[in-house]
This record gives structure tokens, C-alpha cells and sequence, in this order.
């Protein structure tokens, strides 16, 4: 049966949410309540009932389906659920330099530069110069990079760097050798990496780079599994691949399009364009008009790769993967150590599979269990 939720900072800290994630979370329902593109009344039903309006929109949220979901307050509860090692998965630098040199290289993108506060360090991938000339003369040489901040969410701070016939470009318009060295002397804290492209098989839906999540859970460090998992395509973009495949639906336009996937076949296919405020149910790309289904020839090989990943990295139970198929093969752009439920939950509501259900009962048991000192830590933790 439904609960209701007691939205104010006070009783979210009693109940052992960290004040960083009761903060954010009150924060966004003021935000939706600003927004003003929901029904009121529904919006405030959701709110009361602990799940933002986007998400409610999103899962067509009612009275009889509500128990089915986790809701975003209990989510924003339970952060972190990973231990101290999350800063392996959500420091980039940390993520690539750990997997630097084993098997598993091949799937991370090459790493090319970081920008630190006060220097320009080459990583692993570079010639190892040091300097903006040795920058700029890899860029001529791989004629792109991708560059994102080294800790941040949501595809937000996304850039391209590019070279061809002569001319620099940054986010895809023409520049020049001046433009691009003050570019890399302003963005502090970017990582400079190789630049995914889709296999020709999902450029066919749509041509930037997509997101395969899958969400491995790995609660005894022994025995991952693939609990959930969905498909992003990017739409409205134009073609533009300088720019991210998600927005966060904070406005009234912005939108996401994303297919179910089966882990068990590798087959995807089901659509949705997500609005804030609406969901729009359609097998078709909204920009291409390709119907976005088909299988995924390298599922086996991507499965393997995440359990093994999983076990080399056991300390960390709750691993949010993004893979592309892109034109050189199986490509592991982050893992996420507290991935939105979203977007996954449309397609797996995570109270109506019984091995989500657990283990998310189990983790807000244990908070309820806290007493007042492990209830002060948990209210502390800030990152």
C-alpha cells in the first residue's frame, strides 16, 4: 500500500538521509513546483507520495501501480550504496587508470589529457608531452577528442575537439589554434578522451554515440548480476555530435528516447520519448523515424565483460554501466555508482522484481535499524 512521505529536512535526516541528498531532493520538488508544466494536482500527489513528478509522468504513475516503483525518496535515502571505493568509479581518472594495462583496456576509451588547475597533464594514451603544442599535435593526429569533467553527472560540461583539412573546430564550429589553446587554459578539471562514434548498424537509428546502462548488482562481491537495463538514443540534436545524448527534462522541451532491452537475448526494442510532463509511447526514432529495434550482436561479450569487471572490482556492489557499440567495437564510457532509476524502472519497476525488491528493502532496514550516532554519520556523509 502507498505511503506518504514527510517532505521537510528535519524528518528526512531522522529517517537517515545524508543532508547532501535530503537537500537535492527537496530542492527538485521545488524546482518542479517552479517549473509549472504539470498538472498541479497530480504533481502534488506524487510529491506526497515521495516520487518526483518526472518520475510519476514517466512510469504513468496511479493508485494502482504505485507500489510496483521505488520511489525518489526512498532512492535518495539510501545513497551511498556503494562504500569510500566509489571514488574508483566516479573519479574518471581514477576509473581509467585502474583498468589501464589489463584485459579490460580495450573498452575504455583512450585517455589523453587532463586539465588540473594549474597544469596540463598527458595520460596514458598521449605522447607524453606535456606542453599545449604536444596537446594540439595529438589533436592533428586523432583529429578528435571527447572532453568531459572529471567527476561530473548528467552529461553535463560535455565538449569536441577536432582537427580536419587545416582547421580546428570546437563543438563542431570552425575555429582557430588561438580559440582552441584559451578553450583548454579556461575548462578546468577536463579529461581529454577518444571520441565514440556508433557502429554502423545503430547510426542507422541515430548518428551520435548512444547508451546501453546496465545496472550489475554485486551485493557479495562474488556474484554479479544484471539487474536492469535500458537503450538511450539521443534526439533533437541535429546530428550535432558535440552534443550530450541526455538532458536532464528541466524544461518544458527537452526530452529523452529510450528502448527496453532483454539481457537475456541482447534484443532491444519498445520506445518512449520522455518529456518532464509526458510520455509518448513509439517504436520509432523521433528524429530518424527508423524503428529502434534490433539485437545486440556482442550482448555475450558485453555480459562477460561486465562480470568480470564486477568481480575485479568487488568492493563495489551497485555498478551502473554505460556501453556504446561503436565503430571500433564494445566501448565502456563510465560506470555510475548511484545511476538515476528512472529511465530503468520504466521498463523493470524495481518493487515488483523480487531481486530489486530485496535488496533495496534490506538497504532502507538497515537505516531504520540506525541508532541516533549511525544516523548522525549517515547525515554527514557529503560525497
Amino acid at each position: 500500500m502507498a505511503v506518504t512521505v514527510e517532505n521537510n529536512l528535519d524528518a528526512m535526516l531522522k529517517r537517515g538521509f545524508s543532508k547532501k541528498m535530503a537537500t537535492l531532493y527537496l530542492n527538485n520538488l521545488e524546482r518542479e513546483k517552479r517549473d509549472g508544466f504539470f498538472d498541479a494536482d497530480y504533481l502534488a500527489w506524487a510529491h506526497e507520495h515521495g516520487f518526483y513528478g518526472e518520475s510519476a509522468t514517466a512510469y504513468n504513475l496511479t493508485e494502482d501501480t504505485i507500489d510496483n516503483y521505488l520511489s525518489d525518496y526512498d532512492y535518495c535515502r539510501v545513497w551511498p550504496l556503494n562504500d569510500w571505493q566509489r571514488i574508483w568509479i566516479n573519479d574518471k581518472l581514477t576509473f581509467a587508470y585502474m583498468f589501464w594495462g589489463t584485459k579490460f583496456q580495450k573498452y575504455l576509451p583512450e585517455s589523453y589529457y587532463y586539465c588540473a588547475q594549474d597544469r596540463l597533464v598527458p595520460l596514458l594514451d598521449s605522447q607524453m608531452d606535456p606542453t599545449i603544442d604536444g596537446f594540439l599535435s595529438l589533436l592533428r593526429e586523432k583529429g578528435e577528442y571527447a572532453a568531459k569533467p572529471c567527476n561530473g553527472e548528467w552529461a553535463r560540461g560535455f565538449h569536441k575537439l577536432s582537427y580536419m583539412d587545416g582547421t580546428y573546430f570546437i563543438d563542431n564550429k570552425p575555429s582557430d589554434e588561438a580559440h582552441v589553446r584559451a578553450f583548454v587554459e579556461e575548462k578546468k578539471n577536463l579529461l581529454y578522451t577518444e571520441f565514440f562514434h556508433p557502429s554502423a548498424e545503430m547510426a542507422r537509428i541515430d548518428p551520435l554515440i548512444h547508451t546501453l546502462r546496465i545496472l550489475m548488482v554485486n551485493r557479495d562481491g562474488a556474484h554479479p548480476y544484471p539487474a536492469s537495463a535500458y537503450l538511450r538514443f539521443a534526439m533533437g540534436t541535429g546530428g550535432d555530435d558535440s552534443k550530450a545524448n541526455y538532458h536532464r527534462p528541466e524544461s518544458r522541451d527537452i526530452s529523452s528516447y529510450n528502448v527496453g532491452f532483454d539481457m537475456e537475448t541482447g534484443h532491444f526494442g519498445g520506445g518512449h520519448i520522455i518529456y518532464g510532463y509526458k510520455r509518448i509511447d513509439t517504436d520509432l526514432h523521433p528524429d530518424s523515424g527508423v524503428e529502434a529495434a534490433g539485437t545486440i550482436e556482442e550482448w555475450p561479450e558485453i555480459r562477460s565483460m561486465l562480470t568480470e569487471m564486477s568481480l575485479r572490482i568487488g568492493p563495489l556492489e551497485y555498478l551502473g554501466y554505460d556501453v556504446g557499440i561503436t565503430d571500433r567495437g564494445v566501448k565502456l564510457m563510465e560506470i555510475n555508482s548511484h545511476s538515476g532509476c528512472k529511465y530503468l524502472q520504466v521498463f523493470r519497476p524495481y518493487r515488483a522484481d523480487a531481486f530489486m525488491n530485496e535488496f533495496f528493502s534490506d538497504k532502507l532496514a538497515k537505516i531504520d535499524a540506525l541508532d541516533e550516532a549511525g544516523i548522525a554519520r549517515r547525515n554527514a556523509l557529503a560525497r
